[in-house]
């Protein structure tokens, strides 16, 4: 039977409660058995739709469904406990979100496997580490213990690539304020035979006068941040999602 590994998340109500109940719709259903949940800890929100605290965790899953049938029984357990999907960012009453689906790799409208953004969030990867360090996540080729280790490296170094130099200057002047702790570069400016100072993250926006192609950039920092093109507000929650935890 497949191993997979869900999120859970939430802000409104009594969250404890919501996961517990969630869990126990998954666990009854013939297909899914619950193996193991990380404990919940609190989190900082990510955007600017909400101010109050999230809880989060983690679970590990053995199934006979298939990925897309597995999201879809998340998804109903969401709606079924009252998740709102009108507003991204916003409270909500429960998270369930797909993260691995063993060695799975996928991406098909609306369900791409390993999540796009596990790797990088730390609301997602500390959880996570409690019940599978060993985990080796299908794209980056490394464990979810490493990936969770990469964040909590100092410096923390942010690579921007994919836009003009001026742009990417622009971009760093506006995320710099934010973010006293990071170290910003411009990946296409920077030293890239040095692998001892490959960047945490390398996002890159694709614009139309890069000459810096997705595929060129190494597989374990590079982001594809090109729907984010000329929109730092999504940037800031990237980084937020990596940095900020409790």
């Amino acid at each position: 039977m497949p191993d997979c590994f869900i999120a859970l998340g939430g802000n409104q109500g009594n969250v404890r409660e919501t996961f517990s109940q969630a869990l126990d719709r998954l666990n009854q259903h013939p297909e899914i058995s619950l193996i193991r949940t990380s404990q919940w800890v609190e989190t900082a929100p990510v955007g600017s739709q909400t101010d109050v605290t999230f809880l989060n965790g983690a679970a590990h899953l053995s199934v006979t469904l298939s990925p897309q049938n597995l999201l879809n029984e998340l998804q109903k357990v969401e709606t079924d406990m009252g998740r709102n999907r009108s507003v991204r960012w916003s409270a909500r009453t429960l998270d369930l979100d797909l993260i691995l689906y063993d060695q799975v790799i996928s991406d098909s409208a609306g369900l791409v496997i390993p999540h796009p953004a596990c790797w990088y969030r730390r609301f997602v990867l500390d959880p996570l580490r409690e019940i599978a360090p060993d985990f080796v996540h299908p794209v980056k080729k490394i464990t979810i213990k490493e990936l969770q280790q990469r964040l909590l490296n100092k410096p923390f170094l942010f690579s921007i690539a994919g836009l003009p130099t001026e742009e990417a200057k622009s971009v760093i002047q506006e995320l710099k304020p934010r973010f006293h702790d990071v170290l910003f570069s411009i990946w296409e400016l920077s030293d890239q035979s040095s692998s001892d100072s490959e960047p945490t993250i390398i996002t890159w926006f694709g614009s139309k006068h890069s000459k810096t192609a997705f595929h060129s950039l190494p597989v374990l920092p590079r982001l594809d941040c090109s729907e984010y093109l000329n929109n730092t507000g999504q940037i800031i929650h990237v980084l937020q999602s990596a940095l900020d935890f409790h």
